[in-house]
């Protein structure tokens, strides 16, 4: 879970997030209470000094919502950040001790976006999340409370109406969510793509593959952009609906109001009545604004979900190549290989069989070869970016195993086939 690599202080954070939370909807749940009194007021033949005394008290508690939910942003914020930011060293610091296997297993590509992308995505859910996952259901279920003792018509209408959104929500998170599951890996496929292009330019214009390299990399874009279109059409699908559902329940408690209101025997019931319509309306919307915003966290967390366990998949790989304990040793850089044989993770012939040679201080030792026959290998395997498979690699009589790799390290100089500048 990413969310065990939050602080203590960030966690107290969310609690006093989560008390901000309490309050701000336990205001907005008394805004109502105030119209009922002015619309009373309004049709009694209230005084402007008795309406301004109810919206006064209105008007506060509205800016203190608008403060509270400013706090609440801020904090939200704050652990959301601090919380990618933590993610993104820890990510840093695993791949630097990442070995040649761990890299080609996850793909230089997929750890650029891994690092990017999905730690991006997970802030915006935590973000995005301390305000909605919390908020949603108590702003909901208090208002369902506040209206539960008002006409059983109307109760009957916002049922209705929760259980079509419900309906409309689940089917659509049905064809929803696997795309978003998707949407992640075809990230991977257009970096990998766009590296593996910006990386080899002048060999790809050296043989005239600029065409073939480009239907290449459309079709890994095209394939994101329909995965993103049809979610994104999806959430633009949610909104119209939503709006439409608020719509029609606004509409049948004006008419099943008007019904009840003409029913009334006396002017004082029906003056209560249009009164309770008010308030009604209002809780009703507060109802259906917090499903509404449990909508927003159904898209966001999918693909956040996603994210996270790509990101802690990262966190929690063990490298292959261990320290060993020697940190220093007094030496000419005399180097033995040792019967040593060798094959790639997964790869069922061996690269390097049984090779032993031995390079005293001041030789120079040469390995000539075809491409593919294991010089740069033997080069690797001295480096440790593998562990021989068999046999053994001796500097200055000492298993490179054995050291430290920042000892073993400090006692090479390195020039590699391509040049690399920082």
């Amino acid at each position: 879970m990413i969310l065990k690599h939050l602080k203590a202080k960030e966690w107290a954070l969310i609690l006093a997030c989560t008390g901000l939370i309490v309050l701000q909807v336990w205001i907005d749940l008394e805004i109502p209470d105030y119209m009922y009194h002015i619309t009373n007021l309004l049709q009694t033949g209230g005084t402007v000094e008795q309406v301004m005394g109810e919206g006064w008290p209105m008007l506060g508690l509205a800016l203190s919502s608008l403060a509270t939910a400013l706090l609440i942003g801020y904090i939200a914020a704050y652990v959301a950040t601090s919380l990618a930011k933590r993610i993104r060293s820890m990510q840093f610091h695993k791949v630097q001790s990442f070995s040649a296997n761990e890299i080609n297993r996850f793909s230089t590509a997929s750890l650029i976006t891994r690092a990017t992308n999905d730690v991006t995505q997970v802030q915006m859910a935590v973000a995005i999340g301390l305000q909605v996952i919390v908020k949603a259901p108590i702003m909901a279920g208090w208002a369902i409370v506040k209206i539960s003792g008002k006409s059983w018509q109307w109760t009957s209408a916002t049922a209705v109406a929760i259980i079509v959104m419900l309906s409309l929500i689940g089917i659509l998170m049905y064809f929803v969510i696997p795309r978003f599951k998707k949407i992640q890996w075809l990230t991977d496929d257009v970096n990998r793509h766009m590296r593996e292009n910006l990386k080899g330019i002048r060999v790809i214009r050296a043989y005239n593959a600029e065409e073939y390299q480009e239907r290449k990399f459309e079709k890994a874009n095209e394939d994101l952009t329909a995965n993103n279109l049809f979610t994104g059409r999806a959430m633009a699908l949610m909104m119209p609906v939503m709006s439409s559902i608020i719509g029609l329940l606004s509409l049948s408690i004006y008419w099943i109001g008007a019904y009840l209101i003409d029913a009334a025997s006396g002017v004082p019931a029906q003056i209560a009545l249009f009164s309770d319509m008010i308030v009604y309306i209002a809780y009703a919307m507060q109802v259906v604004m917090g499903f509404m915003m449990m909508v927003i966290v159904f898209f966001i967390l999918p693909r956040a979900m996603v994210s996270a366990r790509r990101i802690e998949e990262i966190i929690e790989t063990e490298p292959s190549i261990k320290d060993g304990k020697v940190a220093d040793r007094p030496g000419n850089g005399e180097i033995i290989f040792d019967r040593v044989s060798f094959k790639y993770p997964g790869a069922a012939d061996y690269v390097l069989k049984d090779i032993s040679f031995r390079a005293d201080k001041g030789e120079t030792v040469a390995f000539i070869g075809s491409t593919g026959s294991g010089k740069s290998t033997i080069v690797n395997l001295l480096l440790r970016s593998y562990d021989v498979t068999d046999g053994k690699v001796l500097v200055d009589g000492v298993d490179v195993r054995d050291y430290t790799q920042e000892a073993l390290h400090k006692k090479m100089g390195y020039v590699p086939q391509k040049a690399t500048l920082f």
